[in-house]
């Protein structure tokens, strides 16, 4: 069995080009079409027209914001890339998290140790900080 490239960045939520896009973006700050299409230009053959409606597509989604600037749009990110993936990382853990059993758990501790033993100090930290919390309402 292949297992399939990892992809990186935001191409692991978003397809591949509007992961790109996207990065580009927060790189660069508040950009027009014209400008990300240069930038992917430069490394790879890719229409004006596709940028333009990934760019779009982006702004639909909530992800970008585009405000007019004489004929042409400028686009911003919605949220710096930090509060993205706190969101992609909450969603996600909050639905494979849901209903969790001991295995599950286990396994997520288990891989914080293998890898990093201050991990799951950080992790024993955030378990007390809640219980404290808890406590306190």
């Amino acid at each position: 069995m292949q297992v399939p490239k990892q992809r990186s960045g935001p191409k692991q939520i978003l397809g591949d080009l509007e992961g790109e896009v996207l990065e580009c973006v927060w790189q660069r700050g508040p950009v027009s079409v014209r400008e990300v299409h240069s930038h992917l230009a430069a490394r790879r053959e890719i229409a004006y027209t596709t940028v333009m409606t990934v760019m779009s597509r982006l702004a639909e989604k909530g992800l970008l914001q585009r405000r007019p600037e004489g004929r042409a749009f400028i686009y911003s990110a919605s949220m710096p890339r930090d509060e993205y993936w706190t969101e992609v990382v909450k969603n996600f853990l909050d639905g494979v998290l849901q209903g969790a059993n001991r295995p599950l758990l286990s396994h997520f501790v288990e891989s914080l140790a293998a890898d990093d033993a201050a991990q799951l100090d950080l992790l024993a930290d955030i378990i007390e900080e809640k219980r404290r919390k808890r406590a306190c309402s």
